[in-house]
């Protein structure tokens, strides 16, 4: 395990109470963190200082491993590092990429995929809740499609910054501030962030919301694993529209930027991201909802043709903070960041490539090689999710009148 943080960690804790039998090697820049962690385990778990950007280091720690799983972020910083070591020393690798940009130098660039087929392993990308289930829906929907036209996914958060570590508002800007990559009319496009405004519907409690483009991996990996399909976009929406337009305004503003000022010595993203993250911040990057629930939500709009008709699915997940509610809705830290599936959903992910249930070599998504009925179902029940689908059917000859000639 690479990082031993939230994410990190919870996954570590949920594999080693369902298998006794499972060693783990926990490394972490802060020794200290992954110390903790060991010692939490107990006798199966050891703990060693990792730095990414030295190859020699881990290259020797992934030695002899049989999955490194990095859960080191943001990933388009370091994604490939760990990647060429995990093909050097032929150890499968798993990650929860949640970066386009990495997802199309590993997609788009065949080498990656001739070589770790030629080492022999696993390169599994994206295997957390977004990407990974969202992508597992989508494989869903489209195998019950003849044809599968669009699919369109969808994410919606309340403007709270406070539930963002600051490696995670690092992303956020990364993926909402710079170009991104969509599969529109049948091709990959570069499209600028927070552009192509789509109104959105989600069930009650949520409405709906305008969102934007922004660059996450389902769009890359997707269209390359489910082939015939004419577009798949990914978009994103802060709520009330105030935190939307407000993030827009920080962007325009160049609080993306990771160039260090030389006067202050430090970059506007770096500042922000840990003024944001503080107590002090925090308050003022939060906003009230109103009526509007302070949860999240999540939607996968599959579009496509069957026995001749036109089919639209919907799925769509709603989830919440749990008992971080109240103290995230107010500004202050989470208790615990319980409320986050992406453990689980990477961990049951990691059970099915232990099991020798996910075949196949080289550059791998989750709609390539997990069985989809069995995953959804599995992360729903023990999530415990609630995940909402719904089909319309478009029957154009219903009532076509015969004529005689």
């Amino acid at each position: 395990m690479l990082g031993c943080g939230v994410v990190g960690a919870e996954v570590v804790r949920q594999l080693a109470a369902r298998h006794s039998d499972v060693q783990f090697v926990l490394g972490d820049i802060n020794l200290a963190a992954a110390e903790s962690l060991a010692s939490e385990i107990g006798s199966a778990a050891c703990a060693v200082r990792v730095d990414i950007t030295e190859r020699q280091n881990l290259r020797a720690v992934l030695s002899g491993a049989a999955l490194v799983f990095n859960a080191v972020g943001p990933f388009y910083k370091s994604a490939l590092p760990v990647i060429d070591a995990a093909i050097e020393t032929r150890v499968d690798y798993m990650d929860i990429n949640d970066d386009h940009d990495v997802a199309a130098q590993l997609v788009l660039d065949p080498s990656y995929h001739q070589r770790a087929t030629e080492a022999g392993i696993k390169i599994l990308i994206g295997f957390g809740h977004g990407p990974g289930l969202q992508n597992v829906l989508a494989r869903l929907g489209a195998d019950r499609l003849d044809r599968v036209n669009a699919i369109r996914l969808c994410a919606i958060v309340p403007f709270a910054f406070r539930l963002f570590s600051p490696a995670v508002l690092d992303h956020m800007f990364h993926v909402l501030g710079g170009e991104s990559t969509q599969y529109l009319e049948g091709q990959y496009q570069k499209m600028s962030g927070m552009t192509g405004a789509r109104k959105v519907s989600f069930l009650p409690p949520f409405r709906t919301y305008t969102a934007h483009y922004w660059g996450h991996g389902e769009p890359i990996t997707v269209p390359h694993f489910i082939p015939g399909v004419k577009e798949v976009s990914g978009r994103f929406a802060f709520f009330p529209q105030a935190g939307n337009d407000l993030m827009g305004r920080l962007i325009d503003l160049g609080f993306g930027s990771r160039d260090p000022v030389p006067e202050l010595g430090i970059s506007p993203l770096k500042f922000l991201t840990h003024y944001a993250a503080s107590e002090a911040g925090g308050k003022h990057f939060t906003m009230n909802t109103g009526e509007e629930p302070f949860k999240y939500a999540n939607q996968v709009e599959v579009e496509g043709t069957r026995n001749g008709s036109r089919v639209r699915m919907i799925f769509e997940q709603h989830g919440s903070f749990g008992e971080d509610e109240k103290l995230l809705s107010e500004g202050h830290a989470a208790a615990g960041h319980s409320f986050d599936p992406t453990p689980t959903c990477a961990r049951i992910a990691i059970e099915s490539l232990l099991g020798g249930e996910l075949k196949g070599t080289g550059v791998l998504a989750p709609e390539a090689c997990l069985d989809p009925e069995r995953y959804v179902r599995e992360v729903v029940r023990e999530t415990g999710m609630a995940l909402h689908e719904r089909e319309e059917i478009i029957r154009t000859d219903s009532f076509r009148l015969a004529t005689e000639v």
